[in-house]
């Protein structure tokens, strides 16, 4: 293009061009629902098989593997690859919240399981764990949701 000047009408159309654009890409990268909900259904089943007495090693192969099998095909089914951290610090140090509770979460079930004998502990704690990777995968779903439809960053 020759000419440096655009006219104010063609400058808006190239605007709202953009936007559609962004908005489209943000509808495309919203995490199937099904996904949050395999990934709470796996996490609770490990949480609460690991927290047993002797579970072996046939449930590790199966939640490992179905826990890639639900991330790569979510991946998939958007076409968009997140990113693996987030970028900021406040992002950082929520990540590794959510680790220390998931793990404190952990080894507290597989503690009362043993010190106090609570069969029913290992439940409470992989439903926990399942609620929590629920709601943190539905607050990312609405996150793009919100951002698809023009919503504030």
């Amino acid at each position: 293009m020759t000419d440096q000047n655009l006219k104010p009408d063609e400058a808006q159309v190239a605007l709202d061009s953009i936007e559609t654009m962004k908005s489209a890409g943000f509808r495309r990268a919203v995490p199937p629902r099904w996904l949050g909900a395999g990934l709470s259904l796996l996490i609770a089943i490990a949480f609460a098989l690991y927290a047993m007495k002797d579970p072996g090693n046939t449930p590790a192969l199966f939640i490992t593997f179905g826990v890639v099998f639900f991330v790569g095909f979510g991946r998939g089914t958007t076409g968009v690859l997140e990113r693996e951290l987030p970028d900021t610090r406040t992002g950082m140090w929520a990540l590794a919240g959510v680790c220390i509770f998931l793990f404190a979460l952990f080894f507290g079930g597989i503690w009362v399981r043993r010190a106090y004998d609570i069969a029913w502990a290992p439940l409470v704690t992989g439903l926990i764990a399942g609620t929590t990777i629920f709601i943190l995968s539905e607050s990312e779903r609405r996150y793009y949701l919100m951002r698809a439809a023009g919503g504030p960053r």
